[in-house]
């Protein structure tokens, strides 16, 4: 069977992973008291991973994961393996299953959303995702309004152009991001028939 890229990540016990938005923003002074503050990259998610001890069986199929990603030529399918589901539904899944339907995006960054289950419960802090096109979107949610089939939701980073499109698909459960490997970060330290193995992704579609 073939192998498909952007290629999920492997199912193994993970106790770390840690999901950041790297954010290039650089400050120089321009005299006066006024300092320019200029973003000198797009901003980007890295997850940094690490897994629990695995067996030599076990790490041997991790090892084979990696290989195939050939230190970051090949994609990854990124969905972060324990913070799937936004805060209201950890016990009761079914709400934030169904996906919604983007209609349109204001100043950037609020996203008007409809074909929403009307159980869903969204809050501060949580993660959505937008797919369009084979391109995928990650974002944290800042504000939140709405009920019924519709919500207003205001995220961070705002979303790039391909995916900030009506008709877009709005994944409140298992969002899903295209990353790579960072090159060199790939260690898997250990004894005997044990490793425990980490490495580091960014975002890169």
């Amino acid at each position: 069977m073939a192998v498909i890229f952007p290629r999920e990540l492997p199912a193994v016990g993970w106790v770390q992973c840690d999901f950041i938005l790297d954010n290039p923003v650089k400050a120089s002074r321009s005299g006066s008291r006024l300092i320019n503050f200029t973003q000198t990259e797009d901003e980007t998610w890295v997850a940094t991973m690490k897994t629990s001890e695995l067996l030599y069986d076990k790490y041997a199929e991790v090892e084979a994961w990696w290989l195939s990603l050939r230190e970051g030529l090949r994609t990854v399918l990124f969905r972060h393996p324990t913070q799937g589901y936004p805060k209201a539904h950890r016990g009761n899944h079914a709400p934030a299953d169904d996906p919604g339907n983007l209609v349109s995006v204001a100043d950037g960054n609020i996203l008007s959303v409809n074909s929403v289950d009307a159980g869903l419960v969204l809050s501060i802090g949580d993660r959505i995702g937008l797919e369009r096109s084979g391109r995928y979107y990650i974002g944290r949610i800042t504000e939140v309004s709405g009920s019924g089939a519709t919500r207003s939701i205001t995220v961070e980073p705002p979303p790039f152009y391909t995916v900030a499109q009506a008709g877009a698909v709005v994944r409140f459960a298992n969002p899903a991001l295209v990353m790579r490997l960072v090159p060199g970060s790939y260690q898997a330290p250990g004894e005997g028939l044990f490793r425990t193995v980490s490495f580091q992704l960014r975002e890169s579609q």
